[in-house]
């Protein structure tokens, strides 16, 4: 029986909304969706036939950086179908390389670290860290498809389906039909399988080398022994990629020397220590500046207190940094706590978040802001990221 047969089963969507119940990341409008979609059997349609409608091209903002990126969209009763789909998809998952630590149940960032840490001769070796530009969406179509074939050998009318989806080159942008290549389609459910398989040769290649080498997505990492193995690695990752259809972005080339701090997945290594990569502090404190200075602004406007819009800035952050007890929500301190081993960044935003709290009362960042006590902060309810890591690690 073909996966694409299982779409059709409501016991198989019964099982994947339990799944998503137990992850915890769906919103009220969402269970509420998935429910109702299930019950109603609205699925089925879609399930029999497997004809989607062409995806909507969009542009969005790029973090703060001012840059957008494409993602692509397709209706939401449609996403549904494919978001099974990817989710019944994971039985080719051993099919991956150790080395690929992407979109996986049971390989994630973490394990990457730990394993990097791990790794012998690790404070003597030169790291080199590579970027793919616009991984998802420049991967040609033909060679996706071929690399398709190469993965689901088992089932035909899957495999055919995946192959129509990903050849058809076309999008509705602006209301109009566009032609272009649309590779694996960011921002669309099966776009993380394409990118965990499209580089499989590549991870092979150096594990068979014997090469510690790390893969999540569009980031590469590898460990060697001098800084003319690196270039070596350099020209071989680089010549790969571009037969593949794709470019390295060489404004993300990174090379460190050994005992150079380094930075990869949002976790910054240095002299045995993983802490918060700098890139990772940086947006950090760019969203608690932009908040605060929003909230200094509404207090003008609407006359509000001090003391209100200062506990509305600690309370957006309680709820982004830290999980609530009954949920089991991927927070920022869930993702980062597990593999931290020094808390030095951590007082850095926790002093960050204090000083932003304190301009809110001013309108400035002077030293006469320290009459507002650390005491009556807390009192607006400031928790301490350190203080909160290590009872942790304590637990």
């Amino acid at each position: 029986m073909s996966l694409t047969d299982s779409l059709k089963n409501e016991e198989v969507w019964e099982q994947f909304r339990q799944y998503k119940l137990s992850r915890d990341n769906m919103t009220k409008r969402e269970k509420e969706f998935l429910q109702s979609y299930i019950t109603n059997k609205k699925y089925l349609p879609l399930a029999q036939t497997l004809s989607f409608s062409l995806p909507a091209k969009r542009l969005i903002n790029k973090g703060s950086s001012g840059k957008k990126r494409v993602i692509y969209t397709f209706p939401e009763n449609e996403v549904w179908v494919l978001k099974l789909m990817t989710w019944l998809m994971y039985k080719y998952d051993g099919l991956l390389c150790k080395s690929c630590y992407s979109f996986r149940r049971q390989r994630t960032a973490h394990d990457a670290i730990r394993e990097l840490r791990r790794t012998d001769d690790i404070d003597s070796a030169w790291v080199l860290k590579l970027d793919i530009h616009d991984y998802f969406n420049s991967m040609p179509s033909q060679l996706l498809v071929r690399e398709l074939a190469d993965f689901i050998t088992d089932d035909e009318k899957l495999l055919s389906f995946l192959t129509q989806l990903f050849s058809l080159d076309k999008a509705m942008w602006k209301n109009s039909e566009v032609c272009e290549n649309r590779g694996a389609m960011a921002g669309t459910p099966l776009s993380a399988f394409c990118a965990n398989i499209y580089l499989t040769d590549l991870d092979r290649r150096f594990e068979l080398l014997g090469v510690p080498y790390f893969r999540y997505s569009d980031d590469i990492l590898v460990l060697a022994q001098t800084r003319q193995q690196a270039i070596e690695y350099y020209e071989l990752i680089k010549e790969h990629v571009k037969a593949k259809g794709l470019e390295l972005n060489e404004e993300k080339f990174f090379l460190s020397a050994p005992g150079e701090p380094w930075d990869f997945l949002g976790f910054g290594y240095r002299s045995g220590e993983t802490d918060l990569s700098q890139a990772a502090v940086r947006k950090m404190k760019a969203k608690i500046k932009r908040k605060a200075a929003m909230l200094y602004r509404r207090k003008c406007k609407k006359g509000l207190s001090s003391d209100e819009c200062a506990a509305e800035l600690i309370r957006i952050f309680n709820k982004k940094f830290y999980a609530t007890q009954e949920g089991s929500e991927l927070t920022w301190c869930r993702w980062y706590f597990p593999v931290l081993t020094t808390d030095r960044s951590l007082r850095e935003l926790d002093a960050y978040l204090v000083q932003n709290v304190r301009f809110i009362f001013t309108g400035r960042y002077y030293k006469g802001n320290y009459r507002i006590t650390y005491g009556h902060i807390k009192q607006l309810g400031l928790r301490s990221l350190v203080n909160e890591f290590h009872k942790y690690k304590t637990q």
